[in-house]
């Protein structure tokens, strides 16, 4: 979790008009910390394949029996949404719109929260 929130800081304090999408990039590192930690919290596994979008499903499984079971599917497709947009974010150089920043950021900031309660009991 310390990843996620050190992620997550950096992400708060580049978050401007030139640099959102190192912003976002950021905070999207931050999710895919936040899962991990969650991953090997509850099933001692986290997503080792090339692909981030596997996390989303291995999410829903170390979450399958647990109290947080109900939550994790929709916590799987936000952590995938937030995935989607690393790409763009990261290697094609398309610009993010500051809206997009925005709910990049305010979901990642709901994942990492949720991630916390799980891991922190």
């Amino acid at each position: 979790m310390r990843d996620a929130h050190n992620f997550f800081e950096v992400a708060e304090a580049v978050n401007d008009q030139e640099h959102g999408n190192q912003a976002a990039s950021n905070a999207i590192l931050a999710a895919i910390a936040a899962n991990d930690a969650i991953c090997l919290f509850l099933a001692q596994q986290q997503s080792s394949g090339k692909s981030h979008t596997e996390a989303g499903r291995i999410l829903q499984e170390a979450c399958k029996g647990t109290r947080w079971e109900p939550e994790a599917a929709r916590k799987a497709r936000q952590l995938v949404g937030l995935i989607h947009h690393k790409n763009a974010a990261q290697y094609r150089g398309e610009a993010l719109s500051p809206q997009v920043v925005d709910r990049v950021m305010q979901q990642a900031a709901r994942f990492i929260e949720w991630a916390a309660l799980i891991v922190q009991g």
